[in-house]
């Protein structure tokens, strides 16, 4: 998190196909995402898609984002992964049907250590710095990240945009 923090780390932008990022990303999670009998569905607006990006980095972010929905959402949920073309920008969006959060909550989700359930420990939650690196990541490479929810026990979307290629 320091590293990530202090900007010591590189980035590799180039073209990068957006299916190539989630078939990259899909297969890591799959086993959880069964186990926990929780459906995965993909929404890809044109397999055309392409950002600017560094694929490794991006695959990380994915990566955190669904392991919090997955997290969040009860056994037999659903997480829905949007992903379209916005002006120049790609926007990806993972929609869950979990816990969701308050307006309260919304400006600390991705301070580091945060939780919106307090209940959680480290041993069954992570370490609670998934998201703040994920927007390290995502601004570091020239797109925005946010967070939205109706309300408690509503579901939550996390989103992020990435520039086109």
């Amino acid at each position: 998190m320091s590293r990530i923090e202090a900007g010591a780390y590189e980035l590799d932008i180039q073209p990068v196909p957006v299916s190539e990022l989630l078939d990259m990303t899909i297969p890591r999670l799959a086993f959880q995402y069964d186990a926990k009998k929780v459906v995965l569905e993909i929404n890809l607006s044109s397999d055309q898609l392409v950002v600017n990006a560094d694929p490794d980095r991006t695959v990380q972010i994915i990566i955190n984002l669904l392991g919090n929905a997955l997290q969040y959402t009860p056994e037999g949920g659903r997480v829905n992964v949007n992903v379209i073309k916005q002006d120049r920008e790609i926007l990806f969006s993972v929609t869950d049907n979990g816990i969701g959060f308050t307006a309260e909550h919304k400006p600390h989700l991705f301070k580091r250590f945060y939780r919106v359930d307090k209940s959680r420990s480290r041993i069954g939650g992570g370490s609670g710095i998934g998201l703040t690196i994920s927007k390290y990541l995502v601004e570091s490479q020239g797109g925005q990240i946010w967070a939205e929810s109706p309300g408690l026990d509503k579901g939550s979307t996390f989103s992020f945009t990435l520039p086109e290629a």
